[in-house]
């Protein structure tokens, strides 16, 4: 039985939550992975990536409402709670196909501290 879009949009954020380097294994190979004007290219910088930021933020994002689906496309609002008692509000937007992520655009709405 394959996986909907939104289940591995699910995995991807259970995986976050539990700081696990494996999220990387939920990206194609050739993903790409956009936001706050970089671009990262390849589940192998997707993985470097999700390294620092897993070690040095230490996120745990909370969905704000629920995933908006739409056939291959999944939106999500979340607030990230940073290790350094910071939030962050951000809407990513996925493109699943496969049953892997294609990818990923992170748009920050804003920065509290």
């Amino acid at each position: 039985m394959s996986l909907s879009p939104e289940s591995i949009v699910r995995r991807y954020f259970d995986r976050i939550r539990a700081r696990s380097p494996d999220v990387a294994d939920l990206f194609h190979e050739h993903a790409t992975l956009v936001g706050l004007g970089d671009r990262k290219t390849g589940r192998d910088a997707i993985r470097d990536f999700y390294a620092g930021v897993i070690e040095n933020a230490g996120p745990t994002p909370t969905l704000i409402g629920e995933l908006l689906v739409s056939q291959d496309r999944v939106a999500a609002e979340i607030e990230i709670a940073l290790a350094d008692g910071s939030t962050v509000h951000v809407v990513d937007l996925f493109v699943v196909a496969d049953e892997l992520i294609r990818s990923l655009t992170y748009f920050v709405a804003d920065h509290d501290t």
